[in-house]
Parts: structure tokens; C-alpha cells; sequence
């Protein structure tokens, strides 16, 4: 597995270079008149992303109506609850109306959770170019939990980064609350990979993943890559130790 690193001064650079490449992917995409399809993540760390795409000097340069959004998980929660994920994305970024109502796909957090998995399964599979019987997104973004989780697939669940669905059912092991996630095999059956990560309380953990340390084998991110082996961490400096 090779992880390509971009270590920046602070977290508004950190996430400007995702920004940018964001615009890149989307304008690139354009030029083909197809989509870019991308799974965003929940977090304060794509929170300030999002704002940042809000302001003018994106938001008067990218190509909304080339993007469509998906999400990586899901809190079951309602949209407007401060737990959501959709929520969040929605008051930084999707309602100032540049994307699209027909371009968003939220997971529907309030809906029962088995069912919801399943629908969004065939939403996936009606949405987007499939490969191995997965989904293919453009690129996906995620965050790091302090357990090392990503997406919503916790150290405790280590079984759906392997499973043959699409879409499944999670559980947080603290607070019992379900979750709708993207598997690890739809994960990892993107075409680009892409880790935002702030913050000194997670470069112990970035470091035991790009040192392949025995302790990494415990991390859900740790088994995170694209087809060809590969993600990219987007870091400020006070995340690496490595």
C-alpha cells in the first residue's frame, strides 16, 4: 500500500489543497460533460472544507452542476438533528444553492436503519459506473477518528471492511447509536482516496499507519486504498510525527 502525504502549515491550508483539487477533478470532469461523483465525510475537519468552498474564490469557480454528493455514513439521526452529517454539509456548503437539489443524495439518517442501507445500495448502484460488482466514486473524503476508525466502521466492526455489501448497518461502540455506512469494499473501489486529518491528538495514529507499525493492524483507516493500492493524506503539521 503506498500513502502519499501533503503536509501543510495549518488546517486552513490543509484543506484549501483539497479544495483545489476538488475544483481540478470537478472542472477535469466537465471537460468529458460527465459527473463528479464524490462521498464526503462528516467532521469538523470537512466542516471548515465545506465553508471554504462556500466562499467566492470556489465558489464562483467550480463547476456545481458537473458534482454530485454522496456520503460516506451516516449518523440515524434527522436531518436538521446537530449529529447529522448531512446537516453539517448542508448549513457550511449545500444551502447556498450552487449544487443542484437533483445532484444531492443524502443517506436518510431518520429512516429505519436496515432499510435505508438498502436503499442506498440501489441508489449507488442506479447513480454510478460499477467495478467487481461495486460502486466506483471519483473520489472519496474521509476523516480519522481518535480510535482509528474511518467512515463508519469502527476497530470493534472490523468485519464490514470486508463485507459483500454495499452499504450496511454500523454501531458506535460507546454510545450504541446506529449508523449507515459505505463498506470497505465500496471504499476502497474508488478511484481516489483522500484523508483531511488536523490535529496533534491523531498523528500517533497517522504515523503507526504510513510506518505500518503492529499497532496499525487495530485501525479501520489502516485497510483504507484505492484499486491500485493507493490514498492520500491531506495534513497539517501538527498531525505528523512520522
Amino acid at each position: 500500500m503506498k500513502h502519499t502525504t501533503h503536509i501543510f502549515e495549518n488546517a486552513e491550508l490543509s484543506a484549501r489543497a483539497v479544495a483545489d483539487l476538488i475544483l481540478e477533478k470537478a472542472n477535469a470532469k466537465k471537460q468529458q460533460s460527465q459527473y463528479f461523483n464524490i462521498a464526503v465525510s462528516g467532521g469538523s475537519t470537512p466542516k471548515f472544507l465545506f465553508s471554504l468552498l462556500a466562499e467566492e474564490d470556489y465558489r464562483t469557480l467550480i463547476p456545481w452542476e458537473s458534482i454530485r454528493f454522496f456520503w460516506v455514513d451516516e449518523r440515524c439521526v434527522e436531518p436538521t438533528h446537530p449529529e447529522s452529517n448531512f446537516g453539517m454539509t448542508y448549513d457550511a456548503l449545500l444551502q447556498f444553492a450552487f449544487v443542484p437539489a437533483e445532484n444531492i443524495f443524502r443517506m436518510k439518517g431518520e429512516d429505519i436503519p436496515d432499510n435505508e442501507a438498502d436503499r442506498y445500495k440501489n441508489l449507488l448502484r442506479s447513480k454510478l459506473p460499477a467495478k467487481n460488482g461495486f460502486p466506483v466514486f471519483d473520489l472519496i473524503l474521509l476523516g480519522l477518528g481518535d480510535d482509528g476508525h474511518t467512515a463508519s466502521i469502527f476497530p470493534d466492526n472490523l468485519l464490514l471492511l470486508d463485507s459483500e455489501k454495499t452499504v450496511d448497518v454500523a454501531t458506535h461502540p460507546v454510545s450504541g447509536q446506529k449508523r449507515i455506512t459505505l463498506t470497505g469494499k465500496t471504499i476502497n473501489n474508488a478511484d481516489e482516496i483522500v484523508f483531511l486529518i488536523n490535529g496533534v491528538n491523531k498523528a500517533k495514529i497517522i504515523a503507526d499507519i504510513i510506518n505500518q507499525t503492529p499497532e496499525a493492524k487495530k485501525y479501520p483507516a489502516n485497510y483504507v486504498h484505492n484499486a491500485a493500492g493507493q490514498c492520500s493524506f491531506y495534513l497539517d503539521k501538527e498531525a505528523v510525527i512520522f
